[in-house]
Protein backbone atom coordinates (compact mmCIF):
# COMPACT_ATOMS: atom_id res chain seq x y z
CA UNK A 1 0.00 0.00 0.00
CA UNK A 2 1.30 3.55 -1.20
CA UNK A 3 0.20 4.45 2.47
CA UNK A 4 2.91 3.02 4.01
CA UNK A 5 5.71 4.15 1.33
CA UNK A 6 6.82 8.34 1.15
CA UNK A 7 4.91 10.15 -2.24
CA UNK A 8 8.13 11.57 -2.94
CA UNK A 9 9.68 8.51 -3.36
CA UNK A 10 6.73 6.67 -5.77
CA UNK A 11 6.88 9.92 -7.80
CA UNK A 12 11.12 9.60 -7.63
CA UNK A 13 10.62 5.98 -9.06
CA UNK A 14 8.64 6.68 -11.71
CA UNK A 15 10.31 9.62 -12.82
CA UNK A 16 13.34 7.71 -13.00
CA UNK A 17 11.67 4.27 -14.39
CA UNK A 18 10.68 3.51 -18.20
CA UNK A 19 8.30 1.19 -18.88
CA UNK A 20 9.25 -0.23 -22.07
CA UNK A 21 12.57 -1.20 -20.53
CA UNK A 22 10.97 -2.76 -17.58
CA UNK A 23 8.27 -4.79 -19.69
CA UNK A 24 11.00 -5.53 -21.78
CA UNK A 25 12.37 -8.25 -19.46
CA UNK A 26 9.40 -10.49 -19.41
CA UNK A 27 7.97 -9.07 -23.10
CA UNK A 28 9.78 -9.19 -26.84
CA UNK A 29 8.95 -5.28 -27.83
CA UNK A 30 8.81 -3.99 -31.36
CA UNK A 31 8.35 -0.53 -32.04
CA UNK A 32 4.72 0.34 -34.30
CA UNK A 33 4.69 3.81 -34.52
CA UNK A 34 4.40 5.93 -31.16
CA UNK A 35 4.00 2.76 -29.59
CA UNK A 36 5.55 -1.11 -28.80
CA UNK A 37 3.80 -3.91 -29.08
CA UNK A 38 4.44 -7.67 -28.53
CA UNK A 39 2.56 -11.22 -27.55
CA UNK A 40 0.12 -10.52 -24.04
CA UNK A 41 2.59 -12.00 -20.88
CA UNK A 42 -1.58 -12.26 -19.56
CA UNK A 43 -3.49 -14.39 -22.38
CA UNK A 44 -2.57 -16.41 -25.11
CA UNK A 45 -2.64 -14.92 -28.12
CA UNK A 46 -0.85 -15.40 -31.85
CA UNK A 47 -0.68 -12.05 -33.23
CA UNK A 48 0.46 -8.65 -30.72
CA UNK A 49 -2.27 -6.99 -29.09
CA UNK A 50 -0.08 -5.96 -26.17
CA UNK A 51 0.87 -2.44 -26.21
CA UNK A 52 3.23 -0.09 -24.78
CA UNK A 53 3.35 3.93 -24.61
CA UNK A 54 6.82 4.95 -23.32
CA UNK A 55 5.20 8.80 -23.71
CA UNK A 56 2.26 8.41 -21.22
CA UNK A 57 4.22 5.62 -18.93
CA UNK A 58 1.25 3.06 -19.88
CA UNK A 59 0.90 -0.31 -21.25
CA UNK A 60 -3.16 -2.11 -22.38
CA UNK A 61 -3.79 -5.26 -24.38
CA UNK A 62 -6.27 -4.57 -26.50
CA UNK A 63 -7.24 -8.48 -26.62
CA UNK A 64 -8.06 -9.09 -23.13
CA UNK A 65 -8.03 -5.62 -21.46
CA UNK A 66 -5.33 -5.24 -18.81
CA UNK A 67 -3.69 -2.70 -18.59
CA UNK A 68 -2.79 0.43 -16.06
CA UNK A 69 0.89 1.60 -15.83
CA UNK A 70 4.90 0.50 -14.69
CA UNK A 71 3.70 -0.17 -10.82
CA UNK A 72 0.52 -1.90 -12.22
CA UNK A 73 2.76 -4.47 -14.58
CA UNK A 74 4.67 -5.55 -11.65
CA UNK A 75 2.08 -6.16 -9.58
CA UNK A 76 0.11 -7.87 -12.32
CA UNK A 77 2.87 -10.04 -13.70
CA UNK A 78 4.34 -10.77 -10.31
CA UNK A 79 1.23 -11.16 -8.43
CA UNK A 80 2.71 -9.11 -5.69
CA UNK A 81 1.40 -6.11 -3.54
CA UNK A 82 1.70 -2.09 -4.61
CA UNK A 83 4.22 -1.85 -2.00
CA UNK A 84 6.13 -4.98 -3.41
CA UNK A 85 5.77 -3.80 -6.76
CA UNK A 86 7.48 -0.04 -5.91
CA UNK A 87 9.98 -1.76 -3.30
CA UNK A 88 11.17 -4.37 -6.19
CA UNK A 89 11.25 -1.10 -8.67
CA UNK A 90 13.16 1.03 -5.98
CA UNK A 91 15.65 -1.61 -5.61
CA UNK A 92 16.29 -2.19 -9.57
CA UNK A 93 16.87 1.90 -10.19
CA UNK A 94 19.03 2.23 -6.39
CA UNK A 95 16.11 4.60 -4.82
CA UNK A 96 16.07 3.90 -0.92
CA UNK A 97 12.67 3.94 1.35
CA UNK A 98 12.45 5.56 4.27
CA UNK A 99 8.82 4.11 5.42
CA UNK A 100 7.10 7.35 6.97
CA UNK A 101 5.53 7.69 10.46
CA UNK A 102 2.39 5.70 10.12
CA UNK A 103 -1.06 6.49 12.19
CA UNK A 104 -1.61 4.39 15.25
CA UNK A 105 -4.91 2.83 13.40
CA UNK A 106 -2.47 1.78 10.63
CA UNK A 107 -0.09 0.13 12.75
CA UNK A 108 -2.67 -1.63 14.44
CA UNK A 109 -3.97 -3.11 11.28
CA UNK A 110 -0.38 -3.53 10.00
CA UNK A 111 0.74 -5.06 13.19
CA UNK A 112 -2.35 -7.45 13.44
CA UNK A 113 -1.86 -8.45 9.88
CA UNK A 114 1.89 -8.99 10.63
CA UNK A 115 1.47 -10.84 13.50
CA UNK A 116 -0.61 -13.24 12.80
CA UNK A 117 1.85 -14.11 9.72
CA UNK A 118 4.83 -14.29 12.29
CA UNK A 119 2.49 -16.92 14.56
CA UNK A 120 1.86 -18.72 11.94
CA UNK A 121 5.46 -18.70 10.51
CA UNK A 122 6.30 -19.91 14.01
CA UNK A 123 3.61 -22.49 13.75
CA UNK A 124 5.15 -24.05 10.93
CA UNK A 125 8.25 -24.11 11.97
CA UNK A 126 7.17 -25.93 15.75
CA UNK A 127 4.87 -28.59 13.18
CA UNK A 128 7.87 -29.38 11.24
CA UNK A 129 10.33 -29.91 13.68
CA UNK A 130 7.41 -32.47 15.39
CA UNK A 131 7.67 -34.11 12.41
CA UNK A 132 11.23 -34.92 11.74
CA UNK A 133 11.57 -35.52 15.53
CA UNK A 134 11.44 -38.97 17.04
CA UNK A 135 7.55 -38.37 18.11
CA UNK A 136 7.09 -37.70 14.09
CA UNK A 137 8.61 -41.24 12.84
CA UNK A 138 5.34 -42.86 12.36
CA UNK A 139 3.68 -39.85 10.65
CA UNK A 140 6.90 -39.89 8.34
CA UNK A 141 6.50 -43.63 7.40
CA UNK A 142 2.86 -43.06 6.38
CA UNK A 143 4.11 -40.39 3.82
CA UNK A 144 6.92 -42.69 2.32
CA UNK A 145 3.94 -45.48 2.77
CA UNK A 146 1.46 -42.85 0.49
CA UNK A 147 5.31 -42.70 -1.71
CA UNK A 148 5.73 -38.92 -0.87
CA UNK A 149 9.31 -37.83 -1.79
CA UNK A 150 11.42 -35.69 0.84
CA UNK A 151 12.22 -33.31 -1.14
CA UNK A 152 7.94 -32.34 -1.62
CA UNK A 153 7.48 -33.03 2.00
CA UNK A 154 10.22 -30.40 2.70
CA UNK A 155 9.28 -28.11 -0.44
CA UNK A 156 5.78 -27.42 0.77
CA UNK A 157 6.87 -27.54 4.30
CA UNK A 158 4.65 -30.72 5.83
CA UNK A 159 4.62 -30.77 9.86
CA UNK A 160 3.00 -33.15 12.56
CA UNK A 161 0.66 -31.82 15.93
CA UNK A 162 0.92 -34.29 18.43
CA UNK A 163 -2.27 -35.78 20.36
CA UNK A 164 -1.62 -33.67 22.80
CA UNK A 165 -4.63 -30.92 24.24
CA UNK A 166 -1.99 -27.86 25.02
CA UNK A 167 1.37 -28.60 23.03
CA UNK A 168 1.25 -25.42 20.87
CA UNK A 169 -0.26 -23.07 23.23
CA UNK A 170 2.26 -24.37 25.62
CA UNK A 171 5.50 -23.37 23.00
CA UNK A 172 3.66 -20.02 22.38
CA UNK A 173 3.70 -18.89 25.90
CA UNK A 174 7.26 -20.48 26.25
CA UNK A 175 8.37 -17.60 23.20
CA UNK A 176 6.29 -15.37 25.43
CA UNK A 177 3.81 -14.73 21.81
CA UNK A 178 0.06 -13.49 23.10
CA UNK A 179 -2.08 -16.38 23.04
CA UNK A 180 -4.67 -14.17 21.93
CA UNK A 181 -3.02 -13.08 18.90
CA UNK A 182 -2.78 -17.27 18.50
CA UNK A 183 -6.47 -17.58 18.87
CA UNK A 184 -7.02 -15.13 16.73
CA UNK A 185 -4.37 -16.82 13.89
CA UNK A 186 -6.99 -20.28 14.99
CA UNK A 187 -4.46 -22.38 16.44
CA UNK A 188 -6.00 -22.19 19.69
CA UNK A 189 -9.49 -22.81 20.76
CA UNK A 190 -10.33 -20.83 24.14
CA UNK A 191 -12.25 -22.91 26.86
CA UNK A 192 -15.36 -22.13 28.35
CA UNK A 193 -13.80 -22.65 32.02
CA UNK A 194 -10.97 -20.58 30.86
CA UNK A 195 -7.26 -21.52 29.24
CA UNK A 196 -6.61 -22.49 25.41
CA UNK A 197 -7.06 -25.70 23.85
CA UNK A 198 -5.09 -26.87 20.27
CA UNK A 199 -7.33 -26.77 17.36
CA UNK A 200 -4.99 -29.63 15.75
CA UNK A 201 -3.83 -32.44 17.34
CA UNK A 202 -3.24 -36.06 16.28
CA UNK A 203 -2.73 -34.47 12.93
CA UNK A 204 -0.51 -33.94 9.48
CA UNK A 205 -0.32 -30.41 9.28
CA UNK A 206 -0.39 -28.92 5.94
CA UNK A 207 0.57 -25.05 5.84
CA UNK A 208 -1.38 -22.47 3.04
CA UNK A 209 0.52 -20.14 1.69
CA UNK A 210 -1.17 -16.90 0.09
CA UNK A 211 0.40 -16.02 -3.36
CA UNK A 212 3.45 -13.80 -1.40
CA UNK A 213 4.74 -17.00 0.05
CA UNK A 214 3.15 -15.74 3.65
CA UNK A 215 1.48 -18.83 5.88
CA UNK A 216 -1.61 -17.64 6.34
CA UNK A 217 -3.31 -20.62 7.78
CA UNK A 218 -3.26 -24.63 8.33
CA UNK A 219 -4.75 -27.62 7.08
CA UNK A 220 -4.46 -31.14 8.93
CA UNK A 221 -5.34 -34.66 8.41
CA UNK A 222 -6.21 -36.49 10.96
CA UNK A 223 -3.56 -39.49 11.83
CA UNK A 224 -6.42 -42.90 12.46
CA UNK A 225 -9.71 -42.74 13.68
CA UNK A 226 -11.90 -39.61 14.03
CA UNK A 227 -13.65 -36.73 12.56
CA UNK A 228 -13.21 -34.33 10.71
CA UNK A 229 -10.73 -36.18 8.31
CA UNK A 230 -9.68 -32.57 7.31
CA UNK A 231 -9.61 -29.51 9.21
CA UNK A 232 -8.40 -26.14 7.96
CA UNK A 233 -8.00 -22.83 9.76
CA UNK A 234 -10.88 -20.54 10.47
CA UNK A 235 -10.94 -17.55 8.19
CA UNK A 236 -8.75 -14.40 9.60
CA UNK A 237 -7.47 -11.02 8.75
CA UNK A 238 -5.10 -12.91 5.93
CA UNK A 239 -6.96 -15.52 5.27
CA UNK A 240 -10.02 -16.26 3.07
CA UNK A 241 -10.64 -19.69 1.62
CA UNK A 242 -12.28 -18.85 -1.10
CA UNK A 243 -9.68 -16.38 -2.15
CA UNK A 244 -6.75 -18.80 -2.14
CA UNK A 245 -5.83 -21.98 -3.84
CA UNK A 246 -3.54 -24.15 -2.30
CA UNK A 247 0.34 -24.53 -3.97
CA UNK A 248 0.14 -21.93 -6.05
CA UNK A 249 2.81 -19.78 -5.21
CA UNK A 250 4.80 -23.16 -5.49
CA UNK A 251 3.62 -23.82 -8.93
CA UNK A 252 2.60 -20.51 -10.64
CA UNK A 253 5.93 -20.18 -12.73
CA UNK A 254 5.38 -23.85 -14.07
CA UNK A 255 1.95 -22.55 -14.40
CA UNK A 256 2.86 -19.76 -16.45
CA UNK A 257 5.92 -21.84 -18.54
CA UNK A 258 3.66 -24.63 -19.24
CA UNK A 259 0.55 -22.36 -20.14
CA UNK A 260 -1.77 -24.36 -18.33
CA UNK A 261 -3.12 -25.69 -15.11
CA UNK A 262 -4.44 -28.86 -13.24
CA UNK A 263 -6.86 -28.30 -10.84
CA UNK A 264 -7.48 -30.60 -7.90
CA UNK A 265 -9.62 -30.92 -4.91
CA UNK A 266 -7.14 -31.88 -1.67
CA UNK A 267 -3.63 -31.22 -0.88
CA UNK A 268 -2.80 -35.04 -1.18
CA UNK A 269 -3.84 -34.58 -4.81
CA UNK A 270 -1.94 -31.94 -5.71
CA UNK A 271 1.30 -33.30 -3.77
CA UNK A 272 0.43 -36.83 -5.31
CA UNK A 273 0.75 -34.89 -9.04
CA UNK A 274 3.89 -32.75 -7.78
CA UNK A 275 5.68 -36.09 -6.79
CA UNK A 276 4.90 -37.43 -10.11
CA UNK A 277 6.47 -34.58 -11.80
CA UNK A 278 3.53 -32.77 -13.17
CA UNK A 279 4.14 -29.12 -11.70
CA UNK A 280 1.38 -26.90 -12.97
CA UNK A 281 -1.15 -27.75 -10.25
CA UNK A 282 -3.12 -26.26 -7.73
CA UNK A 283 -6.44 -27.16 -5.40
CA UNK A 284 -9.07 -25.92 -3.61
CA UNK A 285 -9.00 -25.64 -0.21
CA UNK A 286 -12.30 -27.58 1.29
CA UNK A 287 -14.55 -25.01 -0.32
CA UNK A 288 -16.06 -25.26 -3.79
CA UNK A 289 -14.84 -22.70 -7.03
CA UNK A 290 -15.24 -19.52 -6.92
CA UNK A 291 -14.82 -16.11 -9.02
CA UNK A 292 -11.67 -15.58 -7.07
CA UNK A 293 -10.24 -18.67 -7.54
CA UNK A 294 -10.90 -18.51 -11.32
CA UNK A 295 -9.74 -14.59 -11.41
CA UNK A 296 -6.24 -16.05 -9.70
CA UNK A 297 -5.99 -18.72 -12.23
CA UNK A 298 -6.57 -16.44 -15.14
CA UNK A 299 -3.45 -14.67 -13.93
CA UNK A 300 -1.30 -17.37 -15.08
CA UNK A 301 -2.87 -18.95 -17.77
CA UNK A 302 -6.63 -19.46 -19.63
CA UNK A 303 -5.87 -23.31 -19.99
CA UNK A 304 -8.01 -25.26 -16.94
CA UNK A 305 -7.32 -28.49 -16.67
CA UNK A 306 -10.39 -30.32 -13.50
CA UNK A 307 -9.42 -33.35 -12.42
CA UNK A 308 -11.53 -34.02 -9.31
CA UNK A 309 -12.87 -37.57 -7.87
CA UNK A 310 -15.01 -39.24 -9.84
CA UNK A 311 -17.50 -39.89 -6.99
CA UNK A 312 -20.94 -37.75 -6.92
CA UNK A 313 -19.88 -35.26 -5.08
CA UNK A 314 -16.82 -34.74 -7.63
CA UNK A 315 -18.99 -34.66 -10.41
CA UNK A 316 -21.27 -32.03 -8.91
CA UNK A 317 -18.34 -30.21 -7.99
CA UNK A 318 -17.24 -29.79 -11.68
CA UNK A 319 -21.14 -29.19 -12.76
CA UNK A 320 -20.99 -26.31 -10.24
CA UNK A 321 -18.31 -24.82 -12.27
CA UNK A 322 -18.54 -24.71 -15.20
CA UNK A 323 -20.69 -22.00 -15.30
CA UNK A 324 -17.63 -19.79 -13.61
CA UNK A 325 -15.22 -20.94 -15.84
CA UNK A 326 -16.90 -20.18 -18.81
CA UNK A 327 -17.57 -16.54 -17.59
CA UNK A 328 -14.27 -16.04 -16.18
CA UNK A 329 -13.19 -17.25 -20.07
CA UNK A 330 -11.24 -20.29 -19.43
CA UNK A 331 -10.41 -22.66 -21.71
CA UNK A 332 -11.45 -25.58 -19.62
CA UNK A 333 -11.13 -29.41 -20.54
CA UNK A 334 -11.50 -32.35 -17.99
CA UNK A 335 -9.98 -35.41 -16.61
CA UNK A 336 -12.53 -38.21 -16.17
CA UNK A 337 -10.80 -40.64 -13.66
CA UNK A 338 -11.66 -44.09 -13.59
CA UNK A 339 -14.32 -45.03 -10.79
CA UNK A 340 -12.22 -45.89 -7.46
CA UNK A 341 -9.61 -43.48 -8.78
CA UNK A 342 -9.06 -39.97 -6.93
CA UNK A 343 -6.40 -37.96 -8.65
CA UNK A 344 -3.56 -38.89 -5.91
CA UNK A 345 -4.11 -43.01 -6.72
CA UNK A 346 -4.30 -41.70 -10.49
CA UNK A 347 -1.30 -39.95 -9.99
CA UNK A 348 0.50 -42.83 -8.59
CA UNK A 349 -0.45 -45.64 -10.73
CA UNK A 350 0.08 -43.75 -14.11
CA UNK A 351 3.09 -41.62 -13.15
CA UNK A 352 4.13 -38.55 -15.47
CA UNK A 353 4.39 -40.03 -18.69
CA UNK A 354 0.56 -41.51 -18.21
CA UNK A 355 -0.80 -38.13 -16.19
CA UNK A 356 0.41 -36.11 -19.20
CA UNK A 357 -1.30 -38.80 -21.56
CA UNK A 358 -4.02 -37.94 -19.53
CA UNK A 359 -4.17 -34.40 -19.94
CA UNK A 360 -3.61 -34.54 -23.58
CA UNK A 361 -6.38 -36.67 -23.98
CA UNK A 362 -8.64 -34.92 -21.72
CA UNK A 363 -12.02 -33.90 -22.33
CA UNK A 364 -13.52 -30.36 -23.88
CA UNK A 365 -15.69 -28.72 -21.45
CA UNK A 366 -18.46 -29.14 -23.96
CA UNK A 367 -18.06 -32.64 -24.19
CA UNK A 368 -17.84 -33.70 -21.21
CA UNK A 369 -21.03 -31.22 -19.99
CA UNK A 370 -22.73 -33.87 -22.97
CA UNK A 371 -21.73 -37.02 -22.41
CA UNK A 372 -21.20 -37.07 -18.23
CA UNK A 373 -23.61 -34.29 -16.98
CA UNK A 374 -26.48 -34.87 -19.63
CA UNK A 375 -25.95 -39.03 -20.00
CA UNK A 376 -28.29 -40.78 -21.88
CA UNK A 377 -31.81 -40.45 -22.66
CA UNK A 378 -34.52 -42.13 -20.85
CA UNK A 379 -37.77 -40.76 -20.43
CA UNK A 380 -39.52 -38.00 -22.60
CA UNK A 381 -39.80 -36.27 -18.76
CA UNK A 382 -36.49 -36.83 -18.66
CA UNK A 383 -35.49 -35.05 -22.21
CA UNK A 384 -37.56 -31.80 -20.77
CA UNK A 385 -35.39 -31.25 -17.82
CA UNK A 386 -32.60 -31.76 -19.89
CA UNK A 387 -33.32 -29.09 -22.32
CA UNK A 388 -34.26 -26.79 -20.12
CA UNK A 389 -31.14 -27.86 -18.05
CA UNK A 390 -29.11 -27.14 -21.49
CA UNK A 391 -30.74 -23.44 -21.99
CA UNK A 392 -30.17 -21.86 -19.01
CA UNK A 393 -26.60 -23.42 -19.07
CA UNK A 394 -25.79 -22.26 -22.54
CA UNK A 395 -27.19 -18.83 -21.70
CA UNK A 396 -24.23 -18.15 -19.35
CA UNK A 397 -21.77 -18.56 -22.04
CA UNK A 398 -20.89 -15.47 -22.89
CA UNK A 399 -18.20 -16.56 -25.94
CA UNK A 400 -20.07 -16.70 -28.65
CA UNK A 401 -18.17 -19.57 -30.95
CA UNK A 402 -18.42 -21.61 -27.65
CA UNK A 403 -21.94 -21.00 -27.33
CA UNK A 404 -22.41 -22.42 -31.14
CA UNK A 405 -20.83 -25.37 -30.48
CA UNK A 406 -22.63 -26.18 -27.87
CA UNK A 407 -26.02 -25.23 -29.22
CA UNK A 408 -25.05 -27.53 -32.47
CA UNK A 409 -23.91 -30.44 -29.26
CA UNK A 410 -27.04 -29.95 -27.58
CA UNK A 411 -29.36 -30.11 -30.20
CA UNK A 412 -27.82 -33.43 -31.43
CA UNK A 413 -27.75 -34.98 -28.24
CA UNK A 414 -31.43 -34.48 -27.59
CA UNK A 415 -32.54 -34.48 -31.25
CA UNK A 416 -34.08 -31.02 -30.84
CA UNK A 417 -33.74 -28.80 -34.12
CA UNK A 418 -31.08 -26.42 -33.70
CA UNK A 419 -32.52 -23.07 -34.91
CA UNK A 420 -35.05 -23.75 -32.27
CA UNK A 421 -32.92 -24.51 -29.57
CA UNK A 422 -30.97 -21.21 -29.93
CA UNK A 423 -34.23 -18.62 -30.65
CA UNK A 424 -35.14 -20.13 -26.68
CA UNK A 425 -31.25 -19.72 -25.81
CA UNK A 426 -31.63 -16.40 -26.77
CA UNK A 427 -34.93 -15.49 -25.35
CA UNK A 428 -33.19 -16.52 -21.77
CA UNK A 429 -31.69 -13.62 -20.05
CA UNK A 430 -28.33 -13.04 -20.67
CA UNK A 431 -26.13 -12.45 -17.88
CA UNK A 432 -25.21 -8.75 -17.44
CA UNK A 433 -21.73 -7.66 -18.38
CA UNK A 434 -22.06 -4.07 -17.12
CA UNK A 435 -22.75 -5.03 -13.95
CA UNK A 436 -20.21 -5.46 -10.97
CA UNK A 437 -20.70 -6.65 -7.81
CA UNK A 438 -19.19 -4.39 -4.85
CA UNK A 439 -18.13 -5.09 -1.41
CA UNK A 440 -21.60 -5.27 -0.19
CA UNK A 441 -22.49 -7.95 -2.60
CA UNK A 442 -25.06 -5.57 -4.86
CA UNK A 443 -24.78 -5.20 -7.92
CA UNK A 444 -23.73 -2.22 -9.29
CA UNK A 445 -23.91 -1.01 -13.52
CA UNK A 446 -20.44 -0.21 -15.04
CA UNK A 447 -21.72 1.06 -18.08
CA UNK A 448 -20.17 4.40 -19.21
CA UNK A 449 -21.37 7.31 -20.98
CA UNK A 450 -19.76 7.80 -24.54
CA UNK A 451 -20.09 11.32 -24.76
CA UNK A 452 -18.69 12.24 -21.50
CA UNK A 453 -15.56 9.68 -22.05
CA UNK A 454 -14.99 11.21 -25.59
CA UNK A 455 -14.71 14.70 -23.53
CA UNK A 456 -12.52 13.45 -20.98
CA UNK A 457 -10.34 11.50 -23.74
CA UNK A 458 -10.39 15.09 -25.08
CA UNK A 459 -9.15 16.80 -21.87
CA UNK A 460 -5.89 14.44 -21.67
CA UNK A 461 -5.36 14.60 -25.37
CA UNK A 462 -5.39 18.39 -25.38
CA UNK A 463 -4.62 19.41 -21.58
CA UNK A 464 -3.95 23.00 -22.51
CA UNK A 465 -7.36 23.53 -23.20
CA UNK A 466 -8.16 22.71 -19.44
CA UNK A 467 -8.50 26.19 -18.16
CA UNK A 468 -10.99 26.94 -20.54
CA UNK A 469 -12.55 24.10 -19.83
CA UNK A 470 -12.91 24.79 -15.90
CA UNK A 471 -14.22 28.35 -17.03
CA UNK A 472 -17.13 27.16 -18.87
CA UNK A 473 -18.34 24.63 -16.40
CA UNK A 474 -19.50 21.83 -18.72
CA UNK A 475 -18.63 19.33 -16.12
CA UNK A 476 -21.47 20.01 -14.08
CA UNK A 477 -23.06 18.68 -16.50
CA UNK A 478 -21.98 15.40 -16.69
CA UNK A 479 -24.61 12.44 -15.31
CA UNK A 480 -22.14 10.16 -14.36
CA UNK A 481 -20.11 10.81 -11.73
CA UNK A 482 -17.38 8.56 -11.85
CA UNK A 483 -16.28 10.46 -14.84
CA UNK A 484 -17.44 14.10 -13.24
CA UNK A 485 -14.54 13.37 -10.02
CA UNK A 486 -12.10 12.37 -12.99
CA UNK A 487 -12.64 15.62 -15.15
CA UNK A 488 -12.30 17.82 -11.65
CA UNK A 489 -8.95 15.31 -11.05
CA UNK A 490 -7.51 16.49 -14.28
CA UNK A 491 -8.35 20.48 -13.98
CA UNK A 492 -6.67 20.14 -10.61
CA UNK A 493 -3.55 18.28 -11.69
CA UNK A 494 -3.05 20.61 -14.70
CA UNK A 495 -3.69 23.53 -11.85
CA UNK A 496 -1.10 22.65 -10.03
CA UNK A 497 1.68 21.89 -12.50
CA UNK A 498 0.53 22.92 -16.27
CA UNK A 499 0.61 19.41 -16.70
CA UNK A 500 -0.84 15.88 -16.75
CA UNK A 501 0.02 12.26 -16.29
CA UNK A 502 -1.83 10.04 -18.10
CA UNK A 503 -0.19 6.97 -15.82
CA UNK A 504 -1.14 8.52 -12.67
CA UNK A 505 -4.81 9.18 -13.91
CA UNK A 506 -5.12 5.50 -15.28
CA UNK A 507 -3.37 4.21 -11.83
CA UNK A 508 -6.09 6.12 -10.00
CA UNK A 509 -8.45 4.55 -11.27
CA UNK A 510 -10.15 1.09 -10.10
CA UNK A 511 -10.67 -1.75 -12.34
CA UNK A 512 -13.85 -1.84 -14.71
CA UNK A 513 -15.75 -0.89 -17.34
CA UNK A 514 -14.09 2.85 -17.17
CA UNK A 515 -10.69 2.10 -17.01
CA UNK A 516 -10.57 -0.30 -19.73
CA UNK A 517 -12.58 1.61 -22.23
CA UNK A 518 -9.81 4.60 -21.10
CA UNK A 519 -7.22 3.02 -21.56
CA UNK A 520 -7.54 1.89 -25.20
CA UNK A 521 -9.09 5.41 -26.12
CA UNK A 522 -5.34 6.58 -24.50
CA UNK A 523 -3.28 3.81 -26.55
CA UNK A 524 -4.83 3.91 -29.91
CA UNK A 525 -3.97 6.28 -32.11
CA UNK A 526 -5.67 9.61 -32.00
CA UNK A 527 -8.85 10.08 -34.04
CA UNK A 528 -9.19 13.96 -33.36
CA UNK A 529 -7.74 16.67 -36.03
CA UNK A 530 -5.71 19.19 -34.09
CA UNK A 531 -6.91 21.96 -36.55
CA UNK A 532 -10.70 21.12 -35.30
CA UNK A 533 -9.60 20.94 -31.43
CA UNK A 534 -11.86 23.48 -30.58
CA UNK A 535 -14.90 22.63 -32.89
CA UNK A 536 -14.83 18.93 -31.31
CA UNK A 537 -14.59 20.25 -27.74
CA UNK A 538 -17.63 22.67 -28.06
CA UNK A 539 -19.58 20.17 -30.28
CA UNK A 540 -19.09 17.45 -27.18
CA UNK A 541 -19.92 20.12 -24.58
CA UNK A 542 -23.40 20.63 -26.51
CA UNK A 543 -24.35 17.24 -26.74
CA UNK A 544 -23.74 17.01 -23.37
CA UNK A 545 -25.71 19.84 -22.12
CA UNK A 546 -28.51 18.80 -24.48
CA UNK A 547 -28.24 15.57 -22.96
CA UNK A 548 -28.89 16.47 -19.82
CA UNK A 549 -30.88 18.97 -20.35
CA UNK A 550 -33.48 16.15 -21.92
CA UNK A 551 -33.04 14.07 -19.12
CA UNK A 552 -33.97 17.16 -16.44
CA UNK A 553 -36.77 17.83 -19.33
CA UNK A 554 -37.83 14.04 -18.53
CA UNK A 555 -38.02 14.25 -15.02
CA UNK A 556 -40.41 16.85 -14.95
CA UNK A 557 -43.00 16.00 -17.49
CA UNK A 558 -43.36 12.83 -15.33
CA UNK A 559 -43.29 15.04 -12.60
CA UNK A 560 -46.07 17.02 -13.97
CA UNK A 561 -47.93 14.12 -15.16
CA UNK A 562 -48.70 12.49 -11.70
CA UNK A 563 -49.59 16.40 -10.19
CA UNK A 564 -52.19 16.11 -12.92
CA UNK A 565 -53.54 12.89 -12.68
CA UNK A 566 -53.55 13.22 -8.71
CA UNK A 567 -55.44 17.32 -9.43
CA UNK A 568 -52.74 18.83 -7.08
CA UNK A 569 -53.03 22.70 -9.26
CA UNK A 570 -50.78 23.70 -6.66
CA UNK A 571 -47.83 21.57 -7.85
CA UNK A 572 -49.13 22.06 -11.38
CA UNK A 573 -48.38 25.42 -11.91
CA UNK A 574 -45.22 25.08 -9.77
CA UNK A 575 -44.25 22.48 -12.42
CA UNK A 576 -45.14 24.83 -15.24
CA UNK A 577 -43.04 27.54 -14.07
CA UNK A 578 -40.13 25.14 -13.75
CA UNK A 579 -40.64 23.70 -17.24
CA UNK A 580 -40.69 27.46 -18.72
CA UNK A 581 -37.59 27.96 -16.73
CA UNK A 582 -35.48 25.56 -17.78
CA UNK A 583 -36.61 25.87 -21.83
CA UNK A 584 -35.22 29.32 -21.30
CA UNK A 585 -32.57 27.94 -19.62
CA UNK A 586 -31.02 26.13 -22.37
CA UNK A 587 -31.62 28.65 -25.21
CA UNK A 588 -29.14 30.74 -22.74
CA UNK A 589 -26.87 27.80 -22.28
CA UNK A 590 -27.01 25.46 -25.80
CA UNK A 591 -28.40 27.04 -27.99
Amino acid sequence: MNSYIPEDKIEEIKSRANIVDLVSEYVTLKKAGRNFVGLCPFHKEKTPSFTVNSEKQIFYCFGCGEGGNIFTFLMKINNISFSEAVRNLAGKLGVVIATRHISANEKKSLSIREGLKQVNLAAAGYFSKNLFSEAGRPVREYLKKRGLKDSVIKEFNLGYAANEWTNLGDFFKRENISLKLVEEAGLIIPRKSGGFYDRFRGRLIFPIEDIGGNIVAFGGRILGDGEPKYLNSPESPIYVKGKNLYGLNRTKDDIRKNDYVILVEGYFDLLSLRNSGIFSVVATLGTAVTRDHVDLIRRYTRNLVVMFDPDEGGISAIERSLKLFLEGNLHTKVVVLPDGHDPDEYAKKLGREGLSEAVAHSQSMVDYYIEEIMGSRKTFEDNLDLTEAAISFISSIGDVIQRNLFIKRVSEKLNIDQELLKRETNRKPKPRTDLKEDVSGKWKSEKVDALELSFIHMMLEYPHKLPEIANGGILDYFTSEDLKRLGNILKQSYGKNGDISASDIVSGLEDGALKKRLLKLIMSESPYDVTVVDKIFADLAKRIKQKWYKKKHIRLKRELIKAQEMDDRKSCSMLLVEKQRLLTEEREKVF
